[in-house]
């Protein structure tokens, strides 16, 4: 779809067939604390909600092109947990990540890209040396990626950090399936108590 008016009225129409049956009920609709923040990829072909099978307004949803990290990131991140006292961060990744295909190619080719773009790809590059993973497939990229990214929101936050040695929030990084939709996890940080598949973090 390249016509921006076009997009506009089909996300509008989108909106009337979400706002019909709230506009009939009273006063407004009811919606719980999040039961989780979400640090997902912009590019993620399924929203958050469909993957982990939750209704509407219940996940805090942050994303990013490749998981990259920033100040608005991570002030979204300390506001759930601090504020909301929401008890999990889900770092989620999912299979045939375009970024991690980008910074595959960089690894490859020793070509890091322009723009922005160089951003996300050095952040995966970084993470790729980090965990000592081998860069075989973007699976294998992604799966380092989304650990490090855990690790990285603990180290750079620390708000995020007493909350997880307090015990009152833990950090699940995993990746879905897009074609099956199921996860697989790489990684615990904190009182999850859930061994992955891959990797364990424990603090």
């Amino acid at each position: 779809m390249s016509d921006p008016l076009i997009a506009w009225q089909r996300l509008r129409a989108g909106n009337e067939l979400f706002f019909a049956p709230v506009r009939g009920r009273r006063g407004e609709p009811v919606v719980d604390q999040p039961i989780a923040a979400v640090f997902r990829c912009a590019d993620a072909p399924i929203g958050s909600e469909m993957v982990l099978g939750q209704s509407w307004g219940s996940l805090l949803d942050v994303s990013t092109w490749g998981h990259v990290i920033d100040a608005g990131v991570l002030a979204t991140m300390e506001y759930a947990v601090e504020t909301l006292e929401v008890p999990l961060i889900v770092v989620l990744g999912h299979n045939e990540c375009a970024a991690m295909r980008a910074a595959l190619r960089a690894w490859d080719e020793a070509v890091i890209p322009e723009g922005a773009t160089r951003t996300a790809v050095q952040q995966a590059l970084s993470s790729i040396v980090r965990r000592g993973a081998g860069a075989d497939s973007v699976d294998t990229v992604t799966a380092a990626h989304i650990v490090e990214v855990g690790v990285a929101l603990l180290e750079r936050s620390p708000v995020i950090a007493r909350r997880v040695d307090a015990g009152r929030c833990g950090i699940i990084c995993t990746a879905t399936d897009c074609n099956s939709g199921l996860l697989r996890t790489h990684a615990t940080i904190g009182p999850v108590g859930e061994a992955p598949d891959d990797l364990l973090e424990c603090v």
